[in-house]
């Protein structure tokens, strides 16, 4: 049977019969895939291939494809075998399958096919799993602003592990809801579900999918002094099934490393992480609740309603079976929200495997917010809602300042973004000012997504050039006609972004000042970012040779690494022949 809400969150509010269409049998699943497939293909075929994550993993994934090589994964010429390869080998099918619609590889939607179908296969779950814990109308609801969340949709867009890892997480979770239901049908296929999703999403994520797993299991297992509903868990193909999964890889990438892939996974890898070390990215306590009612909205209207529901649950005596769901939903987010709260090392992305229980629960909290007639939680829902889409409004009219044009012309586009976002905004809120069935409020929260994501993703985020100074440096070379050749070599000082590998050739090489002066050629094709021109310069005449730049530079924001920048792009030519009357080398 499914658990809803007592007379303490109820949630049996009449609803369209349009809805309650919806949510019968493989009706709703379809909706929910069609929804997550719109929200994933935002973006996916327009935006340019970004920094420093996506553009490593399909770089590497295109030096797999280009060398036939699927067991060691690389980077131009250094080896990344401590990434999982899960990821790289579903990257692998898509160019396959994709190939009678583009034979180049460096176009990045191909490779970001299997994360738009891990935001699907994530929202499928959400659905399914809401089935189990609730009813088929929250579990829907649930799953739709999941799938139109803005961190959610933005991963989901890239070609990167976390929407993959997210869907796997949170398929195994849906199948622990369905286990623990009181009457569970065939608990020994759920749980080879359960361990399969687990292997799975350790071959694309590491230790992430059995994590978020183990604590919900362990938090609830001390929370509610039972763990019976678990013991199909230990039925024995389960483990062997995910082990199945993982470890043909982990032996052949340790025989074909002579063991350094696993010296590597601890000193390169696992340990920066716990130091907080890795890629210097450190943050405040409290950086992921700070940035939660942004990052998933628009179900920042529900934020309110969730936590009255998830504070209910807490105080509720532990045999309260009525909040069995609600207990679950928060073994589920809290401990994992709380693991990458406690590292030092902190990215936007590390929460998204609790998103979707947050979703849940705001889901169920719309519901029990109209059944009870609560009164604080739909102005503070709309404060949050407000407060998060200004700043999203805000981000939209910053990228339009990076469109082609004057300053004049930059200012004019963000001020009419920015109006035009506002309006859409208050459109939204004051449909949820004067509908109160939550279903009718879903449906605004996730249209109001729906425009919010097609502006940025698919009209500002693409025309904002000046965002990506590696497509920018592309165009340059074209109009050039200095595109890197196989057989020519092409040197790259001071700029070390991997979409520029993607964007050109993997043989192109970067180089320090003196690598570059001393292995250089006549007629090798060259690029200097700015601020160390004069010093490539300098290196280059010591050496007989000097840098002939050959149009005017691209210029651009390098996301990696936040900085302004402009690359000239030219020949490494001869001293003598290059210099001027007075026997110096012109001034590129």
């Amino acid at each position: 049977m499914s658990w809803a809400p007592n007379s303490d969150g109820a949630m049996a509010a009449p609803i369209s019969s349009a809805l309650e269409q919806l949510t019968r049998g493989w009706r709703g699943y379809v909706l929910i895939a069609l929804i997550a497939l719109c929200s994933g293909l935002m973006g996916a075929a327009r935006v340019p291939v970004t920094d420093i994550d996506e553009a490593r993993f399909a770089q590497a994934t295109r030096q797999m494809v280009e060398t036939g090589d699927y067991v060691r994964i690389r980077l131009q010429d250094a080896e990344r075998n401590r990434k999982p390869i899960g990821i790289h080998w579903m990257q692998s099918a898509s160019i396959y399958l994709t190939e009678p619609f583009s034979h180049q590889l460096n176009q990045i939607w191909r490779y970001r096919l299997p994360s738009i179908l891990g935001l699907m296969l994530s929202s499928i779950a959400v659905l399914w799993a809401g089935t189990a814990l609730f009813n088929a109308r929250v579990g829907l609801v649930s799953a739709a602003l999941f799938a139109v969340g803005l961190l959610a949709g933005i991963e989901g867009m890239l070609a990167k592990t976390d929407s993959i890892m997210t869907g796997f997480t949170t398929l195994a979770m849906a199948a622990l809801a369905q286990l623990r239901a009181a009457d569970p049908g065939r608990p020994r296929m759920l749980a080879l579900v359960f361990w399969a999703a687990v292997g799975c999403g350790a071959l694309i994520k590491g230790p992430v999918t059995p994590l978020v797993a183990g604590l919900t299991l362990a938090v609830l297992a001390i929370w509610e002094h039972k763990a019976a509903w678990m013991r199909p868990l230990a039925w024995w193909p389960g483990p062997l099934l995910a082990a199945a999964i993982v470890a043909p890889w982990l032996i052949a990438i340790g025989v074909v490393t002579d063991g350094r892939f696993y010296t590597d996974l601890l000193a390169n890898e696992l340990g920066p992480k716990i130091a907080g070390s890795d890629h210097a990215h450190g943050g405040v306590p409290g950086y992921y609740l700070l940035l939660l009612p942004f990052l998933i909205f628009p179900a920042s209207y529900a934020l309110p309603s969730a936590a009255r529901l998830g504070w209910t649950a807490i105080r509720a005596p532990r045999n309260d079976e009525a909040q069995c769901a609600f207990r679950f939903l928060l073994a589920w987010a809290l401990p994992t929200i709380a693991f990458f709260e406690i590292l030092p090392a902190k990215l936007i992305h590390y929460t998204l495997p609790a998103y979707p229980a947050i979703a849940l629960l705001c889901g169920a909290g719309l519901f029990a917010a109209e059944e009870k007639r609560w009164r604080t939680t739909h102005p503070a829902g709309l404060v949050l809602f407000g407060v998060a889409g200004a700043v999203i409004i805000a981000l939209m009219a910053t990228v339009a300042t990076f469109m082609p044009g004057s300053l004049e012309a930059g200012a004019r586009r963000a001020i009419a973004t920015g109006l035009i976002g506002a309006v859409a905004l208050a459109g939204a809120i004051a449909a949820l000012i004067v509908w109160r069935r939550p279903a009718a409020r879903a449906g605004v929260l996730i249209a109001c997504a729906l425009v919010f994501s097609f502006s940025l993703r698919e009209r500002l985020v693409p025309e904002a050039r000046g965002l990506f100074v590696s497509q920018e440096a592309v165009a340059t070379l074209t109009r050039a006609r200095l595109f890197p050749r196989a057989d020519e070599p092409f040197w790259v000082v001071g700029y070390s972004q991997p979409s520029l590998v993607f964007l050109t050739r993997t043989s192109i090489r970067f180089a320090s000042l003196e690598e570059a002066a001393t292995l250089a050629h006549p007629g090798d094709g060259m690029m200097i970012e700015g601020r160390v021109l004069q010093e490539a310069n300098a290196a280059l005449i010591a050496h007989g040779l000097v840098f002939e730049a050959m149009d005017a530079p691209a210029r651009g924001m390098a996301i990696g690494r936040g900085e302004r920048m402009a690359l000239f792009v030219g020949r490494v030519r001869q001293a003598a022949s290059a210099a001027g009357a007075d026997g110096q080398p012109p001034n590129p």
